[in-house]
């Protein structure tokens, strides 16, 4: 339980009492948590879509559930996005990128990923009608926090120093998988919001869980490649991507088959 409080409480801005240690041993544990964490972040996104739709409309229902996303999480990943892109995009050697990625100023890149981020997430929901819309305000922080496991699994950390890395270096196959599953069964109920076919219903859940995975590694990979392993700011990052790849896939599909 110690870990599960300490990713909420580096995860999102929700205030929790106590004061739970930092450890090597609570980070690890905490990953498996990591999808939990996710629904968490979610719900309040998710209640207030389904309870102002109507009041409201679509379009401004989808910007209060992402502006909720983002107060609740602070706009940690989205700060992880915004300097990931500053860094990959500079065109420069391993450490000037990693160093652009570390400068708390916020480039031209940066500002331009952080906007299109947020933008697409808005276009997509206030695409969907409402069931469908909450259901992704559901799944989307869920699924991208079982992929960041992946993410931490598949790498390791890109700079020499002490710091995150002593903790992300012992994140492996296990907690990823243990998150992966964790993840599954907190989706099977999330979409039978749907009510779909039993058919549709696996269809959709192996898709989201695959390909989100499939985005954090292949990120992960493109990572070690370019600078040696990954940071915090590529893990907020995969983050922002899975949310947006898992609100992609049930449009998608609402699109095209339901």
């Amino acid at each position: 339980m110690a870990s599960l409080i300490l990713m909420i409480q580096f995860m999102t801005r929700y205030p929790l009492p106590g004061t739970i240690p930092f450890t090597v041993e609570h980070f690890v544990q905490g990953m498996k948590w990591m999808p939990l964490v996710g629904l968490f972040i979610g719900m309040p996104a998710a209640l207030a879509m389904l309870l102002l739709s109507s009041l409201l409309g679509p379009e401004v229902s989808a910007f209060l559930a992402v502006a909720i996303l983002i107060i609740v999480t602070g706009g940690l990943h989205l700060d992880g996005i915004g300097d990931t892109a500053d860094g990959l995009f500079s065109c420069q050697s391993k450490d000037k990128v990693l160093a652009i990625m570390r400068d708390s100023t916020l480039g031209a890149n940066g500002v331009i990923a952080i906007v299109l981020t947020i933008l697409i997430k808005y276009l997509l929901l206030a695409s969907l009608p409402v069931t469908v819309a909450v259901t992704a305000l559901l799944a989307a922080p869920l699924c991208a926090r079982m992929a960041l496991t992946w993410h931490a699994a598949t790498a390791k950390y890109a700079r020499a120093e002490a710091g995150l890395g002593e903790f992300v270096n012992q994140v492996g196959t296990a907690q990823a998988m243990a998150a992966t599953l964790f993840a599954l069964g907190l989706l099977i109920p999330v979409l039978l919001l749907l009510h779909l076919s039993l058919h549709l219903h696996l269809l959709i859940l192996t898709t989201i869980v695959a390909f989100t995975i499939l985005v954090a590694v292949l990120f992960a990979r493109s990572l070690t490649k370019k600078v040696g392993g990954i940071t915090g700011d590529t893990i907020g990052a995969t983050i922002e991507l899975c949310e947006i790849s898992t609100l992609l896939i049930l449009y998608l599909f609402w699109k095209h088959l339901l």
